[in-house]
């Protein structure tokens, strides 16, 4: 083999290891778990890597053990198997011998649509304590932003069932990322929260609809005071 012949065998080959955590690097769609409760990073899964078992572009899942939370087991869900402008997260994590924390998020980028709200909704089981942030970022950054809606469930005694719909209005633009992000708190061994979190579009006319219903109540509510010194 020539020397030629050796450098078109060898070059696709350098090619893919150069490219191959190049596109990993710059995937849209990332999950990530990590427990707070251990000096380890977190687990991160991009889509379509080696470690996501979701198949499809737009699903990532990942089954195992995460710290001291020996069942993990999660699926986020995003274009181009869900759209326009939906994400979705659902988890089932138990502890082993010992409590932890454990922060489990997806995030997505280069959405496009210009919205003025979007909608949420979360619910679930819990043997322990659950945060839920939904993020939007018209920088168009991975797990970052600001929060448009959120809500929380702490358990207690026929208290382990939780549920929420929300909206939040947000600056109009693109493109822009979304994330979901869930802390889960277990104080013991054995616990088990179990969730759906989702993010959906709200249509400009909705929107509008909404603003101009809680402007609506804050006049009637204004009215109201301003009828009272002519009884």
């Amino acid at each position: 083999m020539n020397n030629t012949e050796k450098l078109r065998t060898w070059l696709p080959l350098a090619l893919g290891l150069v490219v191959l955590p190049t596109l990993n690097a710059n995937a849209a769609f990332v999950m990530s778990l990590d427990d707070l409760s251990d000096a380890a990073g977190p687990t991160i899964i991009y889509d379509g890597s080696g470690s996501d078992f979701g198949g499809p572009l737009g699903v990532i899942t990942y089954s195992g053990a995460i710290g001291s939370f020996n069942v993990n087991v999660t699926t986020g869900v995003s274009k181009p198997i869900v759209g326009p402008t939906t994400l979705d997260l659902n988890s089932i994590n138990v502890t082993g011998a010992s409590g932890g924390t454990l922060v489990v998020k997806i995030t997505d980028t280069d959405f496009t649509g210009d919205y003025e709200a979007l909608a949420a909704a979360f619910g679930g089981t819990t043997n322990g304590a659950i945060d839920i942030d939904f993020l939007y970022d018209l920088n168009n950054g991975e797990f970052t932003g600001t929060s448009f809606a959120g809500g929380s469930h702490v358990a207690s005694t026929g208290n382990l069932s939780f549920s929420n719909d929300l909206w939040g209005t947000v600056l109009p633009g693109e493109p822009f990322s979304l994330s979901i992000v869930a802390t889960i708190h277990h104080n013991n061994g054995g616990e088990l929260t179990s969730f759906d979190a989702t993010i959906a579009p709200v249509p400009l006319p909705a929107s509008a609809l909404l603003f101009g219903s809680a402007l609506a109540g804050l006049g009637l509510g204004w009215g109201a005071k301003k009828r009272r010194p002519g009884r």
